[in-house]
Protein backbone atom coordinates (compact mmCIF):
# COMPACT_ATOMS: atom_id res chain seq x y z
CA UNK A 1 0.00 0.00 0.00
CA UNK A 2 1.68 3.24 -1.19
CA UNK A 3 0.08 6.60 -0.80
CA UNK A 4 0.22 9.36 -3.52
CA UNK A 5 2.86 12.37 -3.03
CA UNK A 6 -0.11 14.39 -1.39
CA UNK A 7 -1.29 11.46 1.06
CA UNK A 8 -0.31 10.28 4.21
CA UNK A 9 -0.94 6.71 5.53
CA UNK A 10 -2.89 6.57 8.67
CA UNK A 11 -3.68 3.43 11.22
CA UNK A 12 -5.51 2.14 14.11
CA UNK A 13 -3.69 2.94 17.36
CA UNK A 14 -3.31 0.03 19.03
CA UNK A 15 -5.13 1.59 22.10
CA UNK A 16 -8.27 2.50 20.45
CA UNK A 17 -11.06 1.46 22.22
CA UNK A 18 -14.46 -0.09 20.55
CA UNK A 19 -16.42 3.19 19.93
CA UNK A 20 -13.26 5.10 17.94
CA UNK A 21 -12.72 1.92 15.83
CA UNK A 22 -16.15 1.62 14.45
CA UNK A 23 -16.18 5.64 13.61
CA UNK A 24 -13.15 5.46 12.02
CA UNK A 25 -13.67 2.66 10.17
CA UNK A 26 -17.19 4.77 9.21
CA UNK A 27 -15.97 7.99 9.12
CA UNK A 28 -12.77 6.77 7.14
CA UNK A 29 -15.10 5.82 4.16
CA UNK A 30 -17.46 8.89 4.38
CA UNK A 31 -14.04 11.04 3.99
CA UNK A 32 -13.14 9.26 1.11
CA UNK A 33 -16.04 8.91 -0.58
CA UNK A 34 -15.52 11.48 -2.91
CA UNK A 35 -12.05 9.99 -4.36
CA UNK A 36 -12.90 6.17 -4.18
CA UNK A 37 -13.83 4.71 -7.38
CA UNK A 38 -13.80 1.09 -6.71
CA UNK A 39 -14.63 -0.56 -3.42
CA UNK A 40 -14.56 -4.35 -3.07
CA UNK A 41 -15.63 -6.23 0.11
CA UNK A 42 -15.90 -9.51 1.58
CA UNK A 43 -18.84 -10.23 3.60
CA UNK A 44 -17.09 -12.63 6.19
CA UNK A 45 -15.88 -12.32 9.67
CA UNK A 46 -14.17 -13.87 11.78
CA UNK A 47 -17.04 -13.52 14.53
CA UNK A 48 -20.74 -13.52 14.61
CA UNK A 49 -21.82 -10.43 12.72
CA UNK A 50 -23.33 -8.05 15.36
CA UNK A 51 -26.89 -7.59 15.30
CA UNK A 52 -26.17 -3.88 14.33
CA UNK A 53 -25.25 -4.84 10.88
CA UNK A 54 -26.94 -8.23 10.11
CA UNK A 55 -29.20 -6.28 7.53
CA UNK A 56 -26.00 -4.54 6.16
CA UNK A 57 -24.65 -8.65 5.57
CA UNK A 58 -28.18 -9.70 4.26
CA UNK A 59 -28.43 -7.01 1.80
CA UNK A 60 -24.82 -7.49 0.62
CA UNK A 61 -25.48 -11.69 0.60
CA UNK A 62 -28.41 -10.38 -1.93
CA UNK A 63 -26.60 -8.42 -4.30
CA UNK A 64 -23.46 -11.02 -4.69
CA UNK A 65 -26.28 -13.51 -6.20
CA UNK A 66 -27.93 -10.74 -8.08
CA UNK A 67 -24.56 -10.91 -9.55
CA UNK A 68 -23.14 -14.27 -9.60
CA UNK A 69 -20.40 -14.03 -7.49
CA UNK A 70 -19.68 -15.72 -3.89
CA UNK A 71 -19.65 -13.71 -0.50
CA UNK A 72 -15.77 -12.50 -1.51
CA UNK A 73 -14.79 -9.23 -3.64
CA UNK A 74 -17.90 -7.35 -4.44
CA UNK A 75 -17.76 -4.87 -6.14
CA UNK A 76 -19.89 -2.06 -4.57
CA UNK A 77 -21.06 1.47 -6.60
CA UNK A 78 -19.35 3.93 -4.28
CA UNK A 79 -22.23 6.06 -6.57
CA UNK A 80 -24.84 4.35 -5.28
CA UNK A 81 -26.01 5.51 -1.68
CA UNK A 82 -27.58 2.84 -0.52
CA UNK A 83 -24.61 0.52 -1.48
CA UNK A 84 -22.13 2.59 -0.07
CA UNK A 85 -24.29 2.81 3.39
CA UNK A 86 -24.01 -1.50 3.23
CA UNK A 87 -19.79 -0.95 3.09
CA UNK A 88 -19.89 1.65 5.70
CA UNK A 89 -22.06 -0.47 8.05
CA UNK A 90 -19.72 -3.76 7.42
CA UNK A 91 -16.53 -2.57 7.17
CA UNK A 92 -15.62 -2.75 11.26
CA UNK A 93 -16.04 -6.72 11.19
CA UNK A 94 -15.54 -7.31 7.98
CA UNK A 95 -12.05 -9.52 7.45
CA UNK A 96 -11.46 -7.29 3.96
CA UNK A 97 -12.38 -4.20 2.58
CA UNK A 98 -10.61 -2.34 -0.14
CA UNK A 99 -10.89 1.09 -1.91
CA UNK A 100 -9.11 2.63 -4.57
CA UNK A 101 -9.23 5.60 -6.46
CA UNK A 102 -9.45 7.04 -9.70
CA UNK A 103 -5.47 7.12 -9.71
CA UNK A 104 -5.99 3.15 -9.02
CA UNK A 105 -4.20 3.88 -5.55
CA UNK A 106 -5.55 2.41 -2.88
CA UNK A 107 -6.39 4.59 -0.18
CA UNK A 108 -8.40 2.39 2.12
CA UNK A 109 -8.18 -0.59 3.44
CA UNK A 110 -10.34 -2.32 6.22
CA UNK A 111 -9.08 -6.01 7.43
CA UNK A 112 -9.07 -8.42 11.02
CA UNK A 113 -12.61 -7.83 11.36
CA UNK A 114 -12.09 -4.07 12.54
CA UNK A 115 -8.58 -4.74 13.79
CA UNK A 116 -6.89 -3.75 10.83
CA UNK A 117 -7.21 -0.04 9.34
CA UNK A 118 -5.14 1.77 6.68
CA UNK A 119 -5.76 4.90 4.83
CA UNK A 120 -4.12 7.59 3.11
CA UNK A 121 -5.42 10.70 3.72
CA UNK A 122 -4.60 14.42 2.29
CA UNK A 123 -4.09 17.06 4.78
CA UNK A 124 -7.80 18.05 4.30
CA UNK A 125 -9.54 14.85 4.67
CA UNK A 126 -7.80 14.33 7.42
CA UNK A 127 -8.39 17.80 9.20
CA UNK A 128 -12.51 16.21 8.34
CA UNK A 129 -11.73 12.77 9.28
CA UNK A 130 -10.73 14.16 12.53
CA UNK A 131 -13.58 16.57 13.07
CA UNK A 132 -15.94 13.65 12.09
CA UNK A 133 -14.31 11.18 15.32
CA UNK A 134 -14.60 13.84 17.85
CA UNK A 135 -18.40 14.49 16.30
CA UNK A 136 -19.57 10.89 16.96
CA UNK A 137 -17.43 10.72 20.65
CA UNK A 138 -14.67 8.94 19.91
CA UNK A 139 -10.84 9.89 20.71
CA UNK A 140 -9.26 11.81 17.29
CA UNK A 141 -5.90 10.46 18.49
CA UNK A 142 -6.84 7.02 17.70
CA UNK A 143 -5.54 7.00 13.84
CA UNK A 144 -1.98 7.55 13.92
CA UNK A 145 0.26 8.35 11.39
CA UNK A 146 1.51 5.29 9.97
CA UNK A 147 5.14 4.59 11.50
CA UNK A 148 7.81 4.05 8.79
CA UNK A 149 8.99 0.58 8.08
CA UNK A 150 11.90 -0.95 9.74
CA UNK A 151 14.39 -2.32 7.18
CA UNK A 152 16.08 -5.12 8.48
Amino acid sequence: MSPSVCRRPFVLDDGADEVAVIAAHEEGLRVLRGVLRRVWVDVISDLPWPVQVQGAVRALGQLAERRHCGQIDIEVDVDDDEQFELVVAVSPFTIALEGWSEADEEIYSASDTGCGLWLALTPAEEAEFRRRLTECGAEPDAVISQPPRRRR
